[in-house]
């Protein structure tokens, strides 16, 4: 193992669980500092264990470093600090917020869906979400993907007409994505358009995430297309989930409710 990793492994360690001698090397502060610079090393192994190390600390001082490494040559660079921003909340939504949004049309996938998960830690305000809702438009299937996943992390009421419209995309997990984002909202309204595509949508994945939102959001009236599926659907996981929902819509804690 080169001396950098092996360095960068102590100051980890230290950071989380505490060295043996009293030093400022156990201090979250100083080991950010140390890990600050080894975030600028010529060698991605020790950029990509910096990044994590940043996320598993999650101080607000590493946020603007963090920013920049979203532009690391390394791809693996650029999904850990991504991780490492929603790591550290809140407090990076002014400096990150922007650059999680572009993040979402990195060429990396592990990266898009990294910031995507990122920005439903760090929130959003009204102009990243309207990005985030243009970006359903996006000729990659990948970018709309990471979209609909930030937007059901950021709970974004605005977004839901352009949700329903990705509900008719030509990528399956895009339509599941939106499902679910839907489903985050909870918005009544959006229950025809949900049960819509327990029935018409060709993938399972997408019924049985439809499935899955009507337990969650439906009443009486959905029980009647829940028990069409669990009954008649060609597959045994949307089945399994329609049988769920059922379960859902008749415990006695709902019913009370």
């Amino acid at each position: 193992m080169p001396l950098r990793l092996i360095t960068l492994t102590i100051v980890l360690a230290c950071a989380l669980e505490g060295c043996l001698q009293a030093s400022s090397a156990g201090d979250p502060v100083a080991v950010t500092e140390q890990l600050l610079r080894l975030l600028s090393d010529p060698s991605p192994d020790v950029r990509r264990t910096a990044a994590l190390s940043l996320g598993k600390i999650g101080r607000a001082e590493a946020t603007i470093a963090l920013v920049e490494a979203l532009d690391d040559a390394d791809p693996l660079v650029r999904q850990h600090s991504a991780w490492a921003l929603g790591s550290v909340g809140e407090d990076a939504l002014d400096r990150a917020g922007m650059a999680l949004v572009r993040a979402l049309e990195d060429p990396s996938p592990l990266v898009k869906a990294a910031a995507a998960r990122a920005l439903g830690e760090v929130g959003g305000t009204q102009a990243m979400i309207e990005l985030v809702t243009e970006a359903l438009h996006h000729p990659e299937a990948a970018t709309r993907q990471a979209a609909v996943q930030a937007l059901a992390g950021l709970e974004a009421a605005s977004a839901g007409p352009a949700l329903l419209t990705a509900l008719d995309d030509p990528d399956a997990r895009v339509r599941q994505g939106a499902i679910a984002a839907l489903g985050e909202l909870a918005d009544a309204s959006a229950i025809p358009h949900i049960g819509r595509r327990l029935f018409k949508d060709p993938d399972p994945g997408v019924r049985a995430e439809a499935a899955f939102r009507l337990g969650k959001l439906g009443g009486p009236a959905e029980g009647s297309m829940l028990r069409k599926a669990a009954a008649g659907d060609g597959n045994a996981e949307v089945r399994r989930w329609a049988n769920w929902a059922l379960k859902q819509l008749t415990s006695p804690v709902r019913m009370l409710s």
